[in-house]
C-alpha cells in the first residue's frame, strides 16, 4: 500500500484536473480562491514527500527546478531588497511562481497508476466538453454566464461583441490567460490519446478549433494550431500529412465559418478585428504594441541590466502603477512591455533573466527528450505553448490547469516507459 504521501499528493494532483470545476465551488460557496488552496495544500505535500522518502524512493530534484528554485528566489529578492517592500506571509501562497514550483516537484515524485491515468482521461474530456458548451452558451446568449463574479463585464470587453473576451469555464481558476494555458494543452493531450486509440477525431478537432476561435485571443489561436504539429508528427508519411493538412486546415476553416454565421454569430467580425485586425484601434493595443516593447526595451533596459528594474507594478505589493520612465515612454499605448522575455529581462535583470532562462532551456530539453523516446509528444507541444505564449504576452508561472495537467500525463507516460525498458527512475 503507497504511504500517505502519495495518497494525499494524488488527491492534489486531481484536484488540479478538475480546478474549473472545484474553483466555482470554492468561490461560490466558501469565497476563497482555489489556487490559493491548493497551494498551500502543495506545502503539506513537499512536507509529506520529506518526511515519507526512503532510500528505495529518494526526492527527484531536477537541474530544471533547481534553477526555477533560483529564478523564484531572485523575484522574491527583487520585490523585498531591491524595490525595499514588506514581506507577508500570505505571498507565499498568493504567488504562483512558489505554486509551480511545489507542483511540478510533486510530479515528479509521485508515481501514477494506470486507474488513476484513465480517470485523468476521462476527467479532461468531460471538462473540455463543458467549457466548449459554455463557451458557445456565452457567445450566442449571455457573456456572463457562468463568469466568476470577481470578474466585471468592463474587465472583458474591448471595441464590441467582437471583441469580447470569453471566459468559458476558466474564469473560476484565474485572469484571462487561463483560458489558453487550460484548454490548449489539455486539447492537445486528449487529441493525442483519441489517436493511439484509433478513434476518428474530426468533431473533435471541430470543437477544439471552434472554442479557440470563440475566446478571440489571437495568442490561444495561434497555440491551438500546434495541434496539427501533432497530427503530422503521429504520422508515418509526414509529408504526405503536410500535404493533406495544407488542404484540411483551410476547408476546416471554412467550415467553421459557415456553420458559426449560419447560427448567426458575427465571424466575419472575430476574424477582421482579432484575427486580421482591420479595426485601426485594435491594431494599435496588438501587433504595435509589440513593436514599441522593443522601443521600450532598447531605450530602458541598460540602465538596470544586470539586476533589473523590478516588477514595479505587477509584483509583489505592487502599485497598480508602471515606473516613471516606463510609463512615461509608452504614453498610454500599452500597459507594459508585451513581450514576455523583454519583460522578464527588464524586470529581473541579467540575473533573474538567466534564471528564468536556464530553467527553461533545461525543461524543453528534458521533455523534448523524453518525449522523443516515448513518441509521445503532447505534453511537450503543450509546453511549447508557454514559450510561444511569451512573444505576445508576459507569463513566467506554470501553475496552469492545462500545462500541469499534460505534465502528469508526461510523467506517467516516462515511468512506465523506463519500466519497460527495466530502467530505473
Amino acid at each position: 500500500m503507497d504511504n500517505i504521501a502519495y495518497q494525499f499528493n494524488r488527491l492534489l494532483l486531481f484536484m488540479i484536473v478538475i480546478a474549473p470545476i472545484l474553483g466555482f465551488i470554492t468561490i461560490r460557496f466558501i469565497d476563497i480562491d482555489l489556487f490559493m488552496l491548493l497551494q498551500f495544500f502543495s506545502f503539506i505535500g513537499i512536507f509529506l514527500l520529506l518526511i515519507f522518502r526512503t532510500n528505495a524512493r529518494p526526492i527527484i530534484f531536477p537541474k530544471y527546478i533547481l534553477f526555477y528554485l533560483l529564478f523564484i528566489l531572485y523575484v522574491f529578492y527583487s520585490a523585498f531588497f531591491i524595490l525595499d517592500r514588506d514581506f507577508k506571509i500570505n505571498y507565499l501562497f498568493s504567488n504562483r511562481l512558489v505554486g509551480a514550483l511545489n507542483f511540478m516537484l510533486i510530479i515528479e515524485n509521485v508515481p501514477i497508476s494506470k486507474k488513476q491515468y484513465q480517470l485523468l482521461i476521462k476527467s479532461s474530456i468531460a471538462i473540455l466538453i463543458f467549457a466548449f458548451v459554455v463557451i458557445v452558451i456565452q457567445e450566442v446568449v449571455d457573456p456572463s454566464f457562468f463568469l466568476s463574479n470577481k470578474f466585471e463585464r468592463a474587465d472583458l470587453i474591448a471595441e464590441g461583441d467582437t471583441e469580447n473576451r470569453l471566459m468559458s469555464i476558466y474564469s473560476w481558476i484565474g485572469e484571462l490567460n487561463e483560458i489558453g494555458f487550460g484548454f490548449v494543452p489539455v486539447f492537445i493531450l486528449i487529441t493525442e490519446h483519441f489517436l493511439q486509440q484509433k478513434k476518428k477525431i474530426f468533431l473533435w478537432m471541430l470543437m477544439g478549433m471552434v472554442f479557440i476561435l470563440l475566446s478571440k485571443a489571437r495568442w490561444v489561436m495561434l497555440n491551438g494550431l500546434v495541434v496539427f504539429v501533432l497530427l503530422i508528427i503521429n504520422s508515418e508519411n509526414k509529408i504526405g500529412q503536410v500535404v493533406k493538412y495544407a488542404f484540411l486546415i483551410p476547408l476546416l476553416s471554412i467550415v467553421i465559418f459557415f456553420g458559426l454565421k449560419y447560427v448567426g454569430l458575427n465571424v466575419e467580425g472575430i476574424v477582421n478585428e482579432r484575427i486580421l485586425e482591420k479595426n485601426d484601434k485594435g491594431s494599435e493595443k496588438s501587433a504595435t504594441t509589440r513593436f514599441l516593447a522593443f522601443d521600450a526595451f532598447n531605450k530602458l533596459y541598460w540602465e538596470n541590466a544586470f539586476w533589473g528594474k523590478g516588477s514595479i507594478k505587477y509584483g509583489m505589493g505592487g502599485t497598480g502603477q508602471q515606473d516613471y520612465q516606463l510609463k512615461k515612454f509608452l504614453n498610454g499605448r500599452s500597459a507594459q512591455i508585451h513581450v514576455g522575455y523583454l519583460s522578464l529581462f527588464y524586470m529581473y535583470g541579467l540575473v533573474g533573466g538567466f534564471f528564468f532562462m536556464a530553467f527553461l532551456t533545461l525543461f524543453m530539453r528534458k521533455i523534448y527528450k523524453q518525449a522523443k523516446m516515448m513518441r509521445f509528444w503532447a505534453p511537450f507541444l503543450g509546453f511549447l505553448g508557454l514559450v510561444l505564449a511569451n512573444l505576445t504576452l508576459v507569463t513566467f508561472s506554470t501553475f496552469q490547469v492545462g500545462l500541469l495537467t499534460v505534465l502528469i500525463a508526461h510523467n506517467y507516460y516516462y515511468q512506465n516507459f523506463m519500466k519497460s525498458t527495466n530502467n530505473v527512475l
